[in-house]
């Protein structure tokens, strides 16, 4: 992975850390993936796959703009126009990690 991704859990449960250029990445997660990561992983996944060349989605916090090669994170709520862009691949592999680790402390 190219990115160092960290969890934590606390008392609010587990929360995400990642590098600031993807800063977008964690406010999605915790925002808006939360448990729920195959709506998310199946649009990155078709565009992936060749099915669809560009998807967008939007969440409670944040919008993606999915290409072939990378993704756009747009933070729904920032003043500044937050947004990062990410490879499509490694945001598919962070959320995999994150539905991971959050199905884990649930069992």
């Amino acid at each position: 992975m190219k990115y160092e991704i960290k969890f934590r859990e606390n008392e609010r449960g587990i929360e995400v850390e990642v590098p600031d250029a993807i800063s977008a990445v964690a406010i999605l997660l915790m925002g808006d993936v939360q448990s729920n990561s195959q709506p998310w992983l199946k649009l990155i996944n078709k565009v992936i796959r060749g099915e669809s060349n560009y998807e967008e989605c939007t969440g409670n916090n944040c919008t993606l703009e999915i290409n072939q090669d990378t993704t756009k994170i747009l933070d729904n709520y920032s003043e500044e126009e937050d947004e990062c862009v990410i490879e499509t691949n490694e945001l598919k592999k962070i959320i995999e990690l994150w539905a991971e680790k959050i199905n884990s402390t649930v069992e």
